[in-house]
């Protein structure tokens, strides 16, 4: 459920956010000061602040541990395009000072950032590789390896720009990986959980004036959801509308000339 949550439009995630948290103070409110429950609400006067600020460091704990993971991956998503384009570059520039013919692989190349920025981008919001890309990134390897070399010098150099290309591979891999690498829904849980415990000490500690509460719930509740809603949307470093761009890797296009 937190997957489904998580994954989707940002607008979407954002509304049943609000709705449900602001829902749950209002359901609060409700029951502390309706006439029917109001008398036996009124028996748990007395609580203290304290207990309020005893739950809300464990929230605050909590949120800490999650954003950090979420910052974390949109890091290490930032780091693998970064090395993807290197590498891609790295190939296209060793072979274009060699006496090996680079127009395939220049080709090849070209074949495989179009397919990555065009296409495999869209396929990454739903966490999926794209075929074409996948294609694309075989028949790359498959002319590197297969690039003729002469002399032991060529030969030694033939398996370097094979390992480069291998690292193309890897950074691949390791992008399409991080593009559905979801923080733990045992963390969101708890958060979520807390939060609503966070909401139920604050009315707790002010049962005898619902202005007050009410007050004193909108604020906190207010900041928990800005706060939720900015973690929850860079959960997914490769989903808009705060996504990472394909730009260092769409770059090769304007280096890499057409074959």
């Amino acid at each position: 459920m937190i997957d489904k949550w998580l994954t989707l439009p940002l607008s979407e995630l954002v509304f049943l956010l609000v709705i449900f948290y602001f829902f749950s103070a209002a359901s609060l409110v409700f029951l502390c000061f309706n006439s029917l429950t109001r008398d036996w609400i009124k028996g748990f006067t007395g609580i203290t602040a304290a207990f309020y600020s005893g739950i809300i460091p464990f929230l605050g704990i909590l949120v800490g541990f999650l954003a950090n993971d979420v910052w974390d991956s949109n890091r290490r998503a930032n780091e693998v395009v970064s090395v993807e384009a290197a590498n891609l570059t790295t190939l296209y520039g060793m072979v274009a000072i060699s006496d090996l013919s680079y127009v395939e692989i220049s080709h090849a190349i070209r074949i495989y950032v179009s397919t990555v920025v065009d296409k495999e981008w869209q396929t990454m919001q739903r966490g999926e590789a794209s075929p074409e890309a996948e294609i694309a990134q075989d028949q790359l390897l498959r002319i590197v390896a297969h690039t003729q070399a002469v002399g032991d010098g060529e030969s030694n150099f033939r398996r370097l720009l094979i390992d480069v290309a291998m690292k193309i591979r890897e950074a691949r891999s390791d992008r399409i990986k991080l593009s559905t690498d979801n923080s733990e829904n045992l963390k969101w849980i708890s958060v979520l959980f807390l939060t609503v415990i966070g909401q139920i000490s604050i009315a707790a500690v002010h049962l005898d004036r619902i202005r007050p509460q009410i007050a004193a719930l909108t604020i906190f509740t207010s900041a928990v959801v800005v706060l939720l809603c900015l973690i929850a949307s860079h959960e997914l470093p490769f989903t808009p509308p705060l996504s990472i761009s394909s730009e260092p890797i769409a770059r090769l296009l304007t280096i890499v000339p057409e074959g």
